[in-house]
């Protein structure tokens, strides 16, 4: 639901400027970029909100094997066109259209759309796996909120305006090019490469209670979650190259190491492949 995950994108902040240089003549111009704006942050964080309230405010129905057929098909093509939007002719598509500056801020918004349509067209299904009561209700509530809470922290480690692509198109209202992807291991992604997605798959499973509605999404999740996990990877390790694979020797993909790894540790273990790069305060992605 990454989101596009990996440590592989620049959150040092932006140059300091005024806000105004650059950027297009005129308020209503500047009007429409913050619009714009605005409107790519309710895209992206509106049905991840969305997500986690349903899966946590969960409701027994009468839904069966036709309703969990609908959805699977239902989850399939949302995975597909979100994998589809990130390769290939598609995002041909949208850079000949929009430009290549808009690519990443249409997939943004599509996938957005495209969460929120899963989540409206959801069948819930007959039967519950357990729903806890009294203390251990309590006990489950607090473990999601944790996971959630998590999730929204490993978050602040990453550059969420170039995540959404909003970054790019400043830069390029200024006249200057995207910057490279950068790397940095800092906070939860020292204990773990996606700590995003560690803290995303505690929260499909862990509830007061679970419908086999809910188990269902959190299955189909997850499943999602892997297979995107290891193609991300493969791209991460294409585009950072030994940086990638050293931080990968050292640091788990899914269960955090009780330690957080330095990049100063791989000097003492003969890794040379620790390059400057390793040690620059770019940012995370994930």
């Amino acid at each position: 639901m990454r989101a596009q995950p990996g440590p592989a994108a620049d959150s040092s902040p932006v140059e300091a400027d005024d806000g105004k240089q650059g950027l297009p003549d005129g308020r209503p111009r500047r009007v429409r970029l913050i619009l714009l704006i605005v409107l790519l942050r309710a895209a992206a964080d509106a049905p991840i909100a969305w997500m986690l309230l349903f899966l946590h405010f969960q409701r027994e129905a009468s839904g069966g094997l036709s309703a969990a057929v609908f959805n699977a098909a239902l989850f399939a093509a949302f995975a597909s066109s979100h994998s589809a939007l990130a390769r290939g002719l598609p995002k041909r598509a949208i850079a000949s259209l929009l430009g290549p500056d808009a690519v990443r801020p249409a997939q943004v918004a599509i996938s957005g759309v495209a969460l929120s349509s899963v989540l409206y067209l959801w069948r819930p299904l007959a039967g519950t796996l357990w729903h806890a009561t009294g203390p251990a209700h309590w006990i489950l509530s607090l473990l999601y909120l944790v996971a959630v809470a998590g999730l929204l922290y490993s978050a602040t480690f990453i550059d969420y305006a170039q995540f959404l692509g909003i970054r790019t198109l400043l830069r390029s209202m200024r006249g200057q090019a995207p910057k490279a992807p950068g790397f940095s291991a800092k906070g939860p992604y020292a204990h773990c490469r996606h700590p995003m997605y560690s803290f995303l798959l505690v929260a499909l499973w862990v509830g007061p209670m679970m419908t086999l509605g809910r188990l269902e999404f959190a299955a189909l999740a997850s499943l999602y979650l892997f297979t995107g996990t290891l193609l991300e990877e493969h791209n991460l390790r294409q585009e950072l190259g030994d940086v990638y694979d050293v931080y990968a020797a050292n640091v788990p993909m899914w269960i955090p190491r009780l330690s957080p790894w330095a990049p100063a540790d791989c000097e003492s273990t003969g890794q040379h492949a620790c390059m400057p790069e390793l040690v620059t305060d770019r940012g995370t992605r994930t």
